[in-house]
């Protein structure tokens, strides 16, 4: 058997096997289709407007734009939150973040000589994914190169093996996928693989051949936005400082507040191409680890746990508000052999990933009431629910990527987006003002009313799960320090 022949490993049927993934694993007929095995990649911070199929004017990701060729690609697809914890576990779980809890850093963010605190972790009434997925039959194998999705938090749970790496980028990851590819191939029963890339979270490499400030090549299409307070000067500074690697040559050495509008352009400008330099990079590793597992015969979802920010509304980098920018990402699923390919333009949310696969890895639905998900299976017929989304914040006093920020909240119904936060309330119409620059909300009271009623209506049918904490095994790695400390989640901000 050559393991690179997947069809041999796993045969698949006809087109209309995907429709057939109905009733749990145990009931299954010797003449059922085969289960399919399957992936879930989350690219790290990758906004979903930096992507070719998305309307980005220039070829940042030519192998995600083949693999959208023959996908279901969804046009408008929302994370739960704007920053990764919160978000990643609603992906894993399908409930959202007021639901589960894992919303701060108590107990993560502690210096090495501080006491123990104990950790917001997933809660055990709450099943992820894998546990699932584990329970019905599948191998299950996940790869985290985002040091927050450590196993304190219970992202760990359902996987056979799991493996947190310290922020280390996409080679990384698919070295130790190389080292397992053996095992989850050689098998007879399905198997389920999570991998999680870090890449392009800051801090910006300047990577090669695919970073071209110079020319401006990369950096077409990005709105511009420049600093524009002492808030964002300060942080301007300490991007510059160490997390632009190598970093734009020829600036002054003074403060941002100092230089000259040309000086903050050219900044602004090798960071968004360092940003693009970074997807490029990424895309390449995603086309290895395809390959390597031969992922045409699985079905696959590639998807982002949140994008970034770079001055559209004030803000750098992520995990301050709720914005597109920062809450908008992409989605494709890919079915085996390409089965099914298109656009669908219906709001939808990274909540709907752990339904599609369940359901693809043919788990029953459970009765209304029973089963925990808040999304839904991307794949079923009729109307949509509303898209929510949240930054919470803990009253109690937890940490988050900005101590002082208020709980804010959001509703996607078709072309509208309702963001409520102590400030008030903001109202886009999506179809014309994707970036949210035109503020609706005075225009339209009513619809402001109306899509408030329902954002409250939903999250009271959705209540929140008795809070599970415990103390880690162990402290936080420097590594792990170093992260919160990079995005502002310390107060260094």
């Amino acid at each position: 058997m050559h393991l690179t022949d997947r069809s041999i490993i796993r045969p698949w049927g006809l087109v209309v096997a995907v429709a057939s993934f109905v009733g749990c694993a145990d009931s299954r007929s010797p003449i059922d289709p085969p289960l399919p095995d399957l992936a879930l990649v989350v690219v790290d911070t990758l906004r979903a407007d930096r992507l070719p199929f998305y309307g980005c004017p220039v070829e940042t990701a030519p192998f995600l734009n083949e693999l959208a060729r023959r996908s279901l690609v969804f046009e408008s697809s929302w994370s739960p939150s704007s920053w990764t914890l919160p978000a990643t576990v609603s992906m894993l779980t399908s409930v959202h973040p007021h639901q589960h809890g894992v919303i701060d850093l108590v107990g993560l963010e502690l210096g090495p000589d501080d006491e123990p605190v104990p950790v917001n972790t997933i809660p055990d009434e709450v099943m992820t994914l894998a546990e699932r997925l584990r329970d019905a039959g599948y191998r299950t194998y996940g790869i985290a190169s985002n040091v927050l999705m450590t196993e304190a938090v219970g992202v760990h749970r359902g996987f056979d093996r799991f493996v947190t790496l310290d922020d280390e980028p996409a080679d990384a990851v698919n070295a130790l996928l190389a080292s397992w590819r053996e095992e989850i191939l050689i098998a007879d029963t399905p198997w389920f693989v999570y991998l999680h890339y870090i890449d392009p979270h800051d801090p910006f490499h300047a990577r090669e051949p695919w970073f071209d400030a110079a020319h401006g090549r990369v950096d077409a299409g990005w709105p511009a936005t420049l600093p524009t307070d002492a808030e964002d000067f300060a942080f301007l500074d300490w991007m510059r400082d160490g997390q632009l690697r190598p970093g734009p040559d020829g600036i002054p050495d003074v403060p941002s507040a100092e230089l000259s509008p040309v000086d903050h352009d050219r900044v602004m400008t090798w960071m968004r191409s360092a940003y693009d330099s970074e997807i490029g990079y990424l895309d390449s590793r995603l086309r290895e680890a395809w390959e390597m597992l031969g992922l045409e015969d699985a079905a696959v979802v590639v998807t982002a746990d949140h994008g970034e920010e770079f001055f559209e509304h004030g803000e750098l980098t992520h995990g301050f508000d709720l914005h597109g920018e920062s809450t908008r990402v992409p989605l494709l699923l890919h079915l085996p052999g390409a089965a099914r390919s298109g656009r669908i333009a219906a709001p939808v949310s990274t909540l709907d990933v752990a339904p599609t696969l369940a359901s693809l890895a043919g788990l029953p639905a459970l009765p209304p009431g029973r089963d925990q998900f808040q999304g839904r299976d991307l794949l079923a017929d009729g109307a949509r629910p509303p898209v929510l989304g949240a930054l919470e914040i803990d009253p109690e006093g937890a940490t988050g990527p900005r101590a002082d920020q208020q709980t804010q909240a959001s509703i996607v119904v078709g072309d509208h987006r309702l963001l409520l936060s102590g400030d008030g309330a903001r109202l886009y119409d999506l179809a014309t003002d994707q970036l949210e620059q035109h503020d609706l909300a005075a225009e339209r009271p009513d619809l402001v009313a109306e899509l408030r009623a329902e954002l409250e209506r939903r999250r009271a049918e959705a209540p929140p799960y008795p809070r599970t904490r415990r103390l880690p095994d162990s402290g936080p790695s420097d590594s792990l320090l170093e992260h919160l400390r990079g995005i502002g989640y310390m107060g260094d901000r």
